[in-house]
């Protein structure tokens, strides 16, 4: 054991590969495997890691793979003791395992695959997390709202999917009152549902609201024209979560940049989106474009002028998502509330005269645009016509 920690002590780097599950994380340090609970705190894993590492153990690097809830207190153990990090992502993950030929699946195979995984890392990857209160917080709303949502559109759906079952008329078969019932008990906890989540929608807004750190910017971004409580504690959390991004990574993080895939002749797709995000993040965002398109100005001009170039509906959806999302990152990191296209005047009229001016220019830009390279052509016509007279 002493020639051990004296062997560790003249490298570098001790790395840990952990594969996290719900009761126990499996533990390889390289030589060893170990089993430790997962709970909270781990007590256990602390004492193991002063036991083989002595004074240096908590400069150790840790590497996982996130595991949603599950990897909380793995996370918040390294934060409280200063511990360097890396969060594989279940994808790499799972890809580097196929590349070293692993053809079983267990929790000890996938914490020696993880601690080979440190061949591929530099000392930048590495990195301290961080645990804010505030940001937990919404998502737990976040989470809470969308688990209510997902449940009162599933129960809907089936209540609708019942209308074409087939209705025995007799009044006295057996059956025809326990159906009648059970449409009663579905209509009653959709209605239930329904209004859970209007109750975790007040939630939401009144803790962005009263809190202080996050109210103002809260504000900023309910300044958006389309941007309602919702989108806005979605976007919210997805900035406080990445806080050092610049444009492209915050749209990847979305799942909203372009990925394409061509090889030779026989594969040579279209560019689509990635959604490698949030899928939650990107319906928030679709919704609040929905209502954008019609009321933000800069929008409405955006995707008008999308149309106008023969983009498809949901291709110009999609940019005025990405749009959208860059407004709103501007807007958090600024500071600063939504500025619109145009203010508004006295009369709510005059403002509905501009914006339909403003779209009429723009269409009839491209008109005359059109117009202009067809007397071009025109021309370019006549003049070959006229030189083969010449000669």
């Amino acid at each position: 054991q002493t020639l051990l920690i004296t062997k560790r002590r003249f490298s570098m780097h001790y790395y840990i590969g952990i594969d996290v599950s719900k009761q126990s994380l499996a533990v390889f340090d390289g030589t060893k495997e170990y089993d430790v609970p997962n709970e909270r705190g781990l007590k256990t894993l602390k004492k193991l890691l002063k036991k083989n590492y002595g004074k240096e153990w908590n400069e150790v690097k840790l590497i996982y793979e996130s595991t949603g809830p599950y990897s909380n207190y793995l996370r918040e153990f390294a934060s409280k003791n200063r511990i360097k990090v890396y969060v594989v992502n279940p994808k790499k993950s799972a890809n580097f395992a196929k590349t070293l030929g692993n053809r079983s699946k267990t929790d000890a195979i996938d914490a020696r695959m993880l601690y080979r995984f440190n061949v591929l890392l530099n000392e930048e990857d590495l990195k301290i997390p961080s645990v804010d209160n505030i940001t937990e917080q919404l998502w737990s709303y976040i989470s809470s709202y969308k688990i209510i949502q997902k449940t009162r559109t599933m129960l809907s759906n089936h209540m609708h999917s019942k209308q074409y079952e087939i209705v025995i008329k007799d009044k006295n078969a057996i059956g025809v009152n326990s159906s009648m019932d059970l449409n009663k008990s579905l209509k009653k906890e959709t209605e239930k549902l329904k209004r859970m989540e209007e109750a975790i929608k007040k939630q939401m807004g009144t803790f962005c609201k009263t809190n202080p750190e996050i109210k103002e910017d809260f504000d900023n971004l309910l300044s958006i024209k389309g941007v309602g409580v919702i989108s806005a504690t979605a976007l919210l959390h997805l900035f406080k979560k990445y806080p050092d991004t610049n444009r492209n990574e915050i749209t990847a993080l979305a799942g909203l940049d372009p990925v394409r895939r061509q090889s030779g002749s026989s594969l040579n797709g279209g560019r689509k989106i990635s959604k490698a995000g949030d899928s939650f993040l990107r319906k928030s965002l679709y919704s609040a474009c929905m209502s954008a398109i019609q009321y933000n100005v800069r929008i409405e001009i955006f995707y008008n002028r999308l149309i106008d170039n023969h983009k498809k509906g949901n291709v110009a959806l999609t940019a005025c998502m990405k749009k959208l999302l860059l407004i709103a990152h501007q807007v958090y990191i600024n500071k600063t509330k939504y500025k619109p296209l145009y203010t508004k005047d006295k009369k709510s009229k005059d403002t509905k005269i501009k914006r339909n001016k403003n779209i009429k220019d723009i269409k009839g830009k491209n008109i005359k645009k059109k117009k202009d390279k067809d007397i071009k052509r025109e021309k370019n016509i006549k003049n070959d016509k006229n030189l083969c007279y010449t000669y």
